[in-house]
Order: C-alpha cells, then structure tokens, then sequence
C-alpha cells in the first residue's frame, strides 16, 4: 500500500504492483454527468489504474464513451418515465433497484466502487453497503442538496444522508461544499475535496455575426434551480437604450414547465430580445450557439458545481454568475467575470448591464484544475478509503462508516 500511496502523492502516475491490481469502476447509473465521467475516467486510465464506467444504454441522440464502458443499470426500460409517466418512473425504479443489487454483488464488481450519483437513496444504501463488503466505496456528491431542490420525486431525496453514511470516502467540488456536509453531520475527515475539471477545449472558433447586439447566453437543461426567472426579471428592468443593445438565449432541453417564463417575457415585452430554444441542441448547433456568445450568464439559486460552466470556461468569454459554489472559487470577480447575489434581480441586471454596455471581455482566465491533478487527487482518495477499509473487521465492512 505504501507504494501506491507514494505514486499518487507525489505526483507521478506509478506502475507499482499495488496499482496494476486496482480496479475502479466510475458509477452513474442515469448518465447525469457523462462528460464528466468520461473525463475523469480517461485521466485515472492515463495513471495506470485499471477503470471502467458503468451506466445505462447509450441513447439515440448520445455519443458513445471513448472509455471502457459498461451497460448494467436501465437496459429495459431507460425511456419509460417520458413514455408512460409515473407508472414509467415507478417500473424504472424497480429495475434501478435490481440492477444496483446485483451489481453490488456480481463476480464483475470492482475492487473501488466509485459512485457518481446517489439516484434512490433508499434502495442504494442497502447495495451501498453490500458492495463495502468486497471493497471500498467512493461517493461524489455533486450537489450537497439532491438536485438542487428539485428531484423529479421525493424519493429521490428521501435518505440522502444515510446514503452518504454508506460510503468509505466523500468527494466534493468546493471547500463550501464540504462545510455543508459537516454542518449536516457528515465526519469531516471522510470528506474530500476535489474541484471538477475542465469539460471543453478551446471549443469553436469566434464568428462575427450580423446581429450586432452583445449576446448573452444561458445554456443547459432547463430546471428550477437555475434561475431564469430571476435572468427574464433582470432583463426587464434595463432600461430601453440598453435592452436594444442585448441579446439573451436561453437554450437547452426543457425539464420544468415553460409557461410562467414565456408568459413573463410577453408581459415585460421582450420578444425581440430574448429567445427560448427549449430542445436539446445537438453538437453542431451548440458549436455555433458558443461561437456566437459574447458572454454567459449562470443565475443559479442553488449550485456545488456546474458542467455548463467548465464546458464554457476555456471560450474566453465574460461569466456573469451566482456568488455560489465552484462559480466563486472559479472566478475573480471583475476579470474573468461578475458574481452576483443568488435571487438577487436588481445585482443581475446591474451585471447584465455592465456587460452589455461596457461590453466586457475577461482579462483573467478562470481558475480551473487539470484533470492530470484530479486523477492523481482522487487516486489519493481512493487509497485513504482502501486503508480504511482493509482495517475494518470483516463482519463490520458492510456497515455505515460515516457516523461516527
């Protein structure tokens, strides 16, 4: 162990017999973060360490992984929630807690079970500790509050914590992140912090377009959370000079209702200066939606970290974003960008109207970890969990370790 503890340490990617023998499979059962995963996947393969993802089908609309990829949870009824609703979503359910069961006991199952997301907290508890029994468990917890406050259902949130409790080592994004998780409970010295990585390169090349309004941009999936009714507020309170020289588009698939957000934009009238694209956008269109953007715009109300945003952060492009989680870490308000009081409408349109009339371009790039660092810090972590996890009595590696 001694070994593979200073491989990682000191950072060198070692090939010692300890880390030829380790086999890690990156979890996410519902593909949240599959940008993500793959990223994080690919720099621990780069190490040396034997790695694997595991999630559902690939869908139609979706790329297949780059890494060794391996199908185990949804592969019947992955689309029954869109096509039959809650009785879809009740029989996925049953399927999630099947799969997950007998993954955690399979011949197949890793020797670090490294979980993404936390999807039904109260079936994955119990295959949680089933799988501490062959080996150390890892959980990343993405978001401190399950889906920023807006899981599709109450059960997706109930037992959280003890979900958490299950597992050997905890990793969060953001040094706030772990303090929520103390504050809750959560022993301190079982969580990690390691900061997300980078999820674009340099990305598509910058295109003069014939619209010559500063272009704002707030992209990803459409929830609650983020905040765009609080973005279609701030737009409305600029004033009529400055609204003339902006453009907002809101873009991305929707997964909350529309109305009240059209029906805002229509009462403020700003047809002609916000645009909703509610579908997912394929790859060549967010090409050109990116290279189009003189700016964009996260108003979150809740976030740890977000993947929209370190897929964007290498653009070169003004952030205008929530004084939240990784945003604040990331950003040095007043060069790369402007923090701004979550809710806050009038802190918004202030930024909003900074950037659009000054027409602000960053004169510092984001802080941002190279994935090269966060493999080797999550190497670490897995090596402290194995630690741990070799101490444990036998009969008592099935239990929670959390609380203590």
């Amino acid at each position: 162990m001694n070994s593979f503890l200073n491989g990682k340490l000191d950072g060198r990617p070692a090939r010692s017999e300890k880390l030829e023998a380790l086999r890690v499979s990156v979890i996410d059962p519902s593909m949240f973060t599959a940008a993500y995963d793959e990223a994080l996947v690919s720099a621990l393969l780069r190490t040396g360490a034997e790695t694997e993802l595991v999630g559902r089908p690939m869908r139609q609309e979706e790329n297949l992984p780059t890494v060794p990829y391996r199908e185990v949870f949804y592969r019947n009824c992955d689309l029954a929630p869109r096509r039959f609703g809650r009785v879809g979503a009740a029989v996925k359910a049953i399927e999630h807690a099947r799969d997950h069961l007998l993954f955690a006991v399979s011949r197949r199952r890793p020797r670090i079970a490294h979980y993404q997301w936390i999807v039904f907290p109260l079936i994955d508890t119990f295959a949680l500790q089933l799988a501490r029994r062959h080996g150390p468990v890892v959980v990343t917890v993405h978001d401190t509050t399950p889906f920023n406050g807006t899981p599709t259902h109450r059960l997706q949130a109930s037992g959280f914590l003890a979900a958490l409790r299950s597992a050997d080592r905890l990793i969060v994004h953001t040094a706030a992140g772990k303090l929520r998780l103390v504050e809750r409970g959560i022993c301190e010295e079982r969580i990690a912090v390691v900061p997300h990585g980078p999820l674009g390169s340099d990305g598509p090349s910058r295109i003069d377009q014939a619209d010559r309004r500063w272009t704002i941009v707030a992209f990803g999936k459409m929830r609650p959370y983020k905040g765009l009714e609080v973005l279609i507020e701030a737009v409305a309170r600029l004033d009529r000079e400055t609204r003339g020289m902006l453009r907002l588009i809101v873009a991305g698939e929707p997964m909350m209702d529309l109305a009240p957000l059209h029906r805002c934009i229509r009462e403020h009238d700003l047809t002609g200066t916000v645009d909703v694209v509610d579908r997912r956008l394929d790859r060549s269109e967010m090409d050109t939606l990116f290279a189009g953007a003189d700016s964009f715009v996260f108003p979150y109300r809740e976030i740890e970290a977000s993947g929209v945003f370190y897929l964007v952060q290498g653009l070169g492009r003004w952030v205008i974003a929530s004084r939240l989680g990784a945003f604040v870490e990331a950003l040095e308000d007043g060069r790369s960008g402007r923090l701004v009081a979550p809710g806050d409408v009038r802190d918004l349109a202030a930024a909003l109207d900074e950037a659009c009339t000054e027409r602000r371009i960053p004169t510092a790039a984001p802080r941002v970890t190279g994935w090269d660092a966060i493999a080797r810090e999550t190497l670490a972590v897995y090596a402290a969990a194995h630690c741990d996890w070799e101490a444990r009595p036998a009969s008592a590696r099935g239990e929670a370790m959390l609380a203590r």
